[in-house]
């Protein structure tokens, strides 16, 4: 896999809204028909007795159409010349999200509980035009949820080596992504060699959301004496209880914002468990479940440089790389600094201790 060649790769973040009309060369914005702030009303004909006429009936008034659920979206996606592809967007917290390419599936992902994806494709896309759709299948539900845009990539085919006379006329062989709404979008197609980065717009900050499910495990940490400390939200003033392979370790209750914290009493073996998180009532019935696996690590010998990073519930190696460093693509780093905790760089663990090297 050549995943080191993202670092040359392009970088596109998408903008959502009307800002998407000029994301084509040579596109022109659609324009809408303006409408005055305020236009005078006529003057209503004074009526007389006699010329007065019954009002007609008024017409029921509709109930207001439901609000639509927002479609999943993509943020980010980066292209490599050799087709290599980083992938991240929104959707629904807890949802199956799928990029699919002309009907054949490219990756998938589940949401997080901040309802953020990351894909990283094990196969390169093909040299071509490639039109990549995002759709995200809900708990519960069985119809998909398409994307309102697709992004459309540009893969040039392998250069063949131009001859030292013909260089600087050789095509440039650097991929380019659009975002495009799914209806299309007037304008010309754009031409290979640009590169664009386009930021999305900030996403409003209005507080946490309420956990999925209703309980929620969010951090997992360990205190100096290797001793797990975990935390989460529930319903406020309420009863949460954990459980590692089924066994109870301990209980917890929230604060009136929903909070809660616990650290088992008893030092926890190494090892791999299925964590799960049960918010009770007073009699013991079990109302919110979250389960999630989780590895407790040991704690590692002091390092020369002190870096180490506890892995959290939500995180990847993209994320942690995006934290760490400013930018997701040095997830590689992370990665063959830990390579023998990381069977998978798109699978890790909470719980999992790595280290963090420093980057020039």
């Amino acid at each position: 896999m050549k995943r080191n060649a993202l670092f040359a790769a392009l970088g596109v973040a998408l903008m959502g809204g009307a800002a998407a009309v000029a994301l084509w060369p040579g596109a022109k914005p659609v324009e809408a028909p303006v409408v005055p702030a305020s236009v005078p009303a006529p003057a209503a004909p004074v009526q007389t007795a006699a010329s007065a006429k019954p009002a007609p009936p008024a017409k029921p008034a509709q109930a207001p159409e439901q609000a639509k659920p927002a479609a999943p979206s993509f943020d980010v996606v980066r292209v490599a010349p050799d087709g290599a592809t980083v992938m991240a967007g929104r959707a629904a917290p807890g949802s199956e999200v799928t990029v699919t390419d002309g009907g054949s599936p490219v990756a998938s992902a589940k949401a997080d509980q901040r309802g953020e994806w990351v894909m990283l494709p094990d196969k390169p896309l093909a040299p071509g035009t490639r039109e990549l759709n995002l759709t995200e299948t809900r708990p519960g539900a069985e119809t998909p949820v398409p994307a309102d845009k697709v992004v459309v990539v540009m893969v040039p085919d392998p250069a063949p080596k131009p001859a030292a006379e013909s260089a600087t006329e050789s095509a440039p062989t650097a991929p380019v992504a659009v975002a495009i709404p799914r209806d299309g979008l007037a304008g010309t197609p754009p031409t290979m060699g640009g590169s664009s980065l386009l930021q999305a717009p900030p996403v409003p900050d209005n507080g946490a959301p309420p956990p999925p499910g209703g309980v929620s495990v969010e951090t997992m940490d360990y205190d100096p004496a290797g001793r797990v400390a975990l935390g989460g939200r529930a319903a406020p003033n309420s009863a949460v209880q954990l459980y590692l392979d089924n066994i109870l370790v301990g209980s917890a209750h929230t604060d009136p914002k929903g909070n809660w914290r616990l650290t088992p009493e008893k030092l926890i073996d190494p090892g791999v468990y299925t964590l799960r998180a049960d918010q009770v009532t007073q009699g013991g019935k079990v109302v919110a479940r979250a389960e999630l696996p989780v590895q407790v690590s040991a704690m590692p010998a002091a390092s020369t440089d002190g870096r180490n990073v506890v892995v959290q519930p939500g995180n990847s190696l993209w994320r942690l790389a995006r934290r760490t460093y400013g930018d997701g693509m040095l997830y590689t780093t992370i990665y063959t600094a830990n390579r023998e905790q990381i069977r998978n760089p798109d699978l890790i663990y909470p719980g999992q201790i790595f280290a963090l090297p420093q980057v020039n």
